[in-house]
C-alpha cells in the first residue's frame, strides 16, 4: 500500500536524508514526465493537482505517483505557484510543468526541513542544492524543468555510485509499519489509542541557520 511522503516523515520524526532527497526528485521526474506523454497539450487541467508532502505518493514498487484526494483540510499555499496564488492565465502545458516544478521543489524543501530544530543548519550538497534552488523559482520561466532534474537526477547517480532511487522509496514506504500497526490497534473494541500527531504544515523559520541560506524557510 502506498504511504504519503508526510505519513512517511510523520512515522520518522525526522527529514529525509540527501540521498532520499534525490531518489523522491527522480522518481517524481520520471513519474511527471510519463503523465506529460500521456496527458493532451489541448487539456492541461487534468495535471491540476498541487504536489505538495500529502498529495505525493511513495508506491511499494519504488516509484512516486500523486493524488488530489483527501488533501482537502490542509492548506497548500505555500506548495502552490506564485503565478497560480496570483490568478495568472495559465493554458500550456509548459506552463503546467512549471507549475508543478515549483511544488515539487517546495515539498522536497519541506522534506529536507521535517522537524529539525531551527539553531541546526540543514546541510546539503551544492548541486542539490542549486537544483532545489531552480525548482523553487518565484519566476515561472526561471525554473528548471523536468528534463533538467531528470539530467541531474543521473549524473548524480554515475558519480556518487548511490543505489538506485527506487530503492530509496521502497525503505521510505517500509516506514508504513508502524501506521498500519495502530490501524490494527484501532479495530479492537474498546481500545482507545492517542491519535498521531498531524505533520506539520510549511511555516516561516526566520531563525533557521541554514547552511545553504538561500533555500526557501521551511
Amino acid at each position: 500500500m502506498h504511504l504519503s511522503l508526510a505519513e512517511a516523515l510523520e512515522v520518522r520524526g525526522g527529514p529525509l536524508e540527501e540521498e532520499e532527497i534525490w531518489a523522491v526528485l527522480n522518481q517524481s521526474a520520471e513519474s511527471l514526465q510519463e503523465l506529460f506523454r500521456k496527458v493532451s497539450k489541448a487539456d492541461p487541467a487534468a495535471l491540476g493537482f498541487i504536489i505538495s508532502p500529502w498529495s505525493l505518493l511513495l508506491l511499494p514498487s519504488g516509484s512516486v505517483s500523486f493524488t488530489d484526494e483527501n488533501i482537502s483540510n490542509q492548506d497548500l499555499r505555500a506548495f502552490t505557484a506564485p503565478e497560480v496564488l496570483q490568478n495568472q492565465s495559465l493554458t500550456s502545458l509548459s506552463d503546467v510543468e512549471n507549475i508543478h516544478i515549483y511544488s515539487l521543489g517546495m515539498t522536497l524543501c519541506w522534506g529536507a526541513d521535517h522537524e529539525v530544530p531551527q539553531s541546526q543548519p540543514i546541510k546539503l550538497g551544492d548541486h542539490l542544492n542549486s537544483i532545489l534552488l531552480g525548482m523553487c523559482e518565484d519566476v515561472i520561466y526561471a525554473r528548471v524543468s523536468v528534463r533538467t532534474d531528470l539530467d541531474a537526477c543521473s549524473a548524480h547517480i554515475r558519480n556518487s555510485h548511490c543505489a538506485p532511487s527506487f530503492s530509496y522509496v521502497k525503505h521510505l514506504v517500509k516506514l508504513r509499519a508502524p501506521l498500519d500497526c495502530r490501524g490494527a490497534f484501532l479495530k479492537i473494541p474498546g481500545l482507545r489509542v492517542p491519535a498521531c500527531p498531524r505533520a506539520r504544515s510549511m511555516v516561516t523559520k526566520p531563525g533557521r541557520n541554514h547552511s545553504m541560506s538561500a533555500l526557501p524557510h521551511l
